[in-house]
């Protein structure tokens, strides 16, 4: 398990990823879309494996990846209703 201190937390698509070092965090936040798995679109929520090539978007405290590019337009039409809401 990683860190509970919120310095070493980065959300992707809502979730909270959490790492034990710093070097890991940046590495990690560099391309998270490398690292981060299987995420859920949140407008969809069907399950995809990110890329450097899928629609993404910074909202609200991170990245924000999306299956297509007409859900990552629907979201942007209204990200409050979309916005994937964790306690860190």
């Amino acid at each position: 398990m990683g860190a509970l201190t919120p310095d070493l937390q980065y959300r992707v698509n809502g979730e909270v990823y959490r790492f034990g070092a710093e070097k890991t965090l940046k590495r990690f936040v560099g391309e998270p879309e490398l690292w981060c798995g299987v995420l859920r679109d949140p407008v969809s929520g069907e399950r995809f494996l990110p890329s450097t090539h899928s629609p993404r978007l910074y909202f609200v405290g991170g990245p924000y990846y999306f299956s297509s590019d007409s859900t990552h337009d629907k979201f942007l039409d209204d990200p409050g209703r979309y916005e994937v809401k964790r306690a860190l």
